[in-house]
């Protein structure tokens, strides 16, 4: 893949930062990384799949920062609590944690089932509190700072093929809001990333069709890019962003504004 854009920050705007991103290994969360390589942090980055872990750690290095990755299944206790301590015994602190891993899959409300509820949640929402509970506590609590950012989606409100995705990271939004007012005693932010439609290897698994109807309601015409949202993350880690907190940021080329701009199905006859 690319390297990304030029960053905006100087190469030291984090230096002497470590920072963790979950599902680092691509789209978002890699771009993320990047970012924060790029401007002097120290970067640990998990994932389940090793070769995207393998990559991204290349080419943060290229980028001159020093790199851990650690292949971690975030939903599974065990391997939250081992990698938070293997990323403590290489680094000795986190100052930026990037809830980041996540997933969901496109379907119609009345086609989701429990099951598939569950799974989405337990994903998006459970593992998004172990991993924050256990970076806090072992972390940023003891060392009095840090933030905490969480990634959800754009529009925020309702969405017809993913009910389950966007109650979820509706959740991670108020998780945010409660990070900030539950642990500003102890210097840690949280804030949310509401991001639109941004232009990664999962985005091709929608189907060209879904992808040009929603390009055609998005008021800037194109899809955002995951260097726009991991620039901005590793910006708010910085001196310029440090009173950034308990708030959402929406990065979506104006589409929340808009709303979904989308025809709604007609009305159904009962059988």
């Amino acid at each position: 893949m690319a390297q990304p854009s030029r960053s905006p920050l100087s190469p030291d705007a984090n230096a002497g930062r470590v920072v963790l991103v979950t599902g680092g290994g691509t789209g978002i969360g890699r771009a993320t990384a990047l970012a924060f390589a790029a401007s002097g942090a120290k970067v640990a980055i998990c994932g389940r799949r090793p070769e995207p872990l393998e990559a991204a750690r290349a080419a943060a290095e290229s980028l001159g920062a020093e790199v851990l990755v650690q292949q971690t299944d975030v939903r599974e206790p065990e391997q939250v609590a081992h990698l938070v301590g293997a990323v403590l015994e290489r680094f000795g602190r986190i100052d930026v944690l990037v809830n980041n891993a996540g997933g969901q899959f496109v379907a119609p409300l009345e086609a989701i089932s429990l099951k598939g509820w569950r799974a989405v949640h337990r994903l998006n929402v459970d593992a998004v509190f172990d991993v924050t509970r256990e970076v806090a506590e072992r972390a940023m609590i003891p060392q009095r700072g840090g933030l905490v950012v969480t990634l959800g989606i754009s529009p925020r409100r309702g969405s017809p093929l993913m009910a389950h995705s966007a109650a979820a990271r509706a959740a991670l939004e108020n998780l945010a809001g409660s990070v900030a007012i539950n642990w500003s005693r102890y210097g840690i932010r949280g804030v949310h990333i509401a991001a639109g439609v941004i232009d990664t290897e999962g985005l091709e698994g929608y189907g060209e069709d879904l992808r040009t109807q929603v390009r055609s309601v998005i008021p800037m015409g194109r899809f955002g890019t995951a260097d726009e949202i991991g620039q901005l993350i590793a910006f708010l880690a910085t001196s310029g962003g440090a009173y950034v907190t308990g708030t959402t940021i929406v990065v979506d080329g104006g589409m929340d504004a808009w709303g979904l701009g989308i025809a709604p199905p007609p009305p159904e006859a009962a059988p």
